[in-house]
Order: C-alpha cells, then structure tokens, then sequence
C-alpha cells in the first residue's frame, strides 16, 4: 500500500515537473534576464559543485542522470525535453535564460526560487554548459 502511494505521489509530482524549454519569447522571460550574464566563474570546481547539485535536487527525474533529457519520471509520462549533452540545445539558450526558467519554473517544471540559492543555480548552469564538453555527448 506505502508503495503504491509512493508512485502515486511521484507520479503526480511528475505532473508539475520537467518540460520542452521554449525560446525566450515565448517563455516572456525578460530582457535583462536574456542578457544576463553568469556571476559564477566556469572551472572545474564550480562545474563539480553543479554537477552534484544537479543530482541533489530533481533535475535527474526528468532531465536524466547526464542530461540526455531520459530522466525516470519524464519516460513515465511521455515529455519530450532537450538533450542538454547536445551542444544545439544548449545553443538555443542564454545563460541568463537557463538560470531564469530554474528560477521561476515554467508549464510542468517546479519553480527552484527559494530551493536553491541564485549561486547554486549559476553553478547548475555552470554543469549544464559543461555536459557537451565532457564527452557524454550522443554518438551521431
């Protein structure tokens, strides 16, 4: 019985979490927040700390452990996300955009304002920038 209320509460937490990123106009994210620029150097300590934040909070469920956007939760319920170890999806976006839509959440994805700190989620941005780099991009 606890194990099914257990996948039930994922499953409708899996409601609110993880989504297609948008562009930044159709997201409305604002300007300044576009062209805002990371306070937090990229080295590979700052990346390490991103990396295991990423892990410590529910990126992974949907994002997938290495950010091939095949998390366990975004299978289950049929979300299409962005393969973040493609330096094309990562193209589309600003570093003032990724951390604005950590941030503030959008459509099914939580909000982490108030979660994480505005640095844990510059050095988030930091990991993510940094998976194509690592060479855990997909094999074409």
């Amino acid at each position: 019985m606890a194990g099914r209320r257990m996948i039930l509460c994922a499953l409708l937490c899996c409601g609110l979490v993880g989504c297609k990123a948008k562009s930044a106009g159709e997201s409305k994210i604002p300007q300044q927040e576009v062209d805002r620029k990371n306070p937090m150097e990229s080295n590979p300590a700052s990346v390490a700390e991103g990396k295991r934040i990423y892990g410590a909070t529910d990126c992974a469920l949907c994002h997938g452990k290495d950010g091939d956007g095949k998390g366990v939760l975004a299978k289950d319920i049929n979300m299409n996300l962005h393969d973040w170890r493609k330096p094309e999806s990562l193209a589309h976006f600003t570093d003032g955009e990724l951390s604005y839509l950590i941030l503030k959440g959008k459509t099914r994805m939580p909000a982490y304002e108030g979660k994480e700190s505005p640095e844990q989620i510059w050095l988030i941005v930091n990991y993510l920038r940094s998976i194509p780099a690592s060479g855990n991009s997909p094999k074409s």
